[in-house]
């Protein structure tokens, strides 16, 4: 778990500039003892290189029978080398579903729409300290 923060951590500080402040406060939402109960929910899995956690992307099944894609982070080391692409694809099949959704941090759009998401509505992911940041819900299947 200790890993999977420090990969989370990293991902998220490499967007900083985009993000300014936030980064802090989404470091706070990870180091905080309910995080890894929600990690532990889902079907996550990881890509590591020597030892090294790359990325993690899991899946959580929802009451109307999607998939959830969620915990998507790629260490910024491992950047545009097809992590996420990979992790994703194998979290989709993997929860043998055939219809996803998933709340995606702006700047992870235009990923998810090369795997065949579509935007659904805009919205906003609370973070600790009273910030939030944009996010787009999108769906596929």
């Amino acid at each position: 778990m200790a890993a999977l923060r420090a990969l989370h951590d990293a991902s998220f500080a490499g967007l900083a500039r985009a993000y300014d402040a936030r980064a802090a406060a989404h470091a706070a939402l990870v180091a905080k003892p309910e995080y890894e109960a929600d990690v532990r929910r889902s079907d996550l899995w990881v890509a590591e290189r020597d030892g090294r956690l790359l990325g993690s992307a899991g899946w959580l099944a929802q009451p109307d029978g999607t998939a959830r894609i969620r915990k998507v982070f790629v260490h910024p080391d491992a950047a545009r080398q097809g992590v996420a692409t990979a992790l994703v694809r194998a979290a989709e099949q993997r929860s043998e579903r055939n219809r996803f959704v998933l709340r995606a941090y702006l700047d992870a759009v235009p990923l998810y729409r090369r795997l065949g998401y579509m935007d659904d509505v805009p919205g906003a992911m609370e973070l600790p300290g009273g910030l939030s940041m944009p996010v787009l819900f999108m769906r596929k299947g």
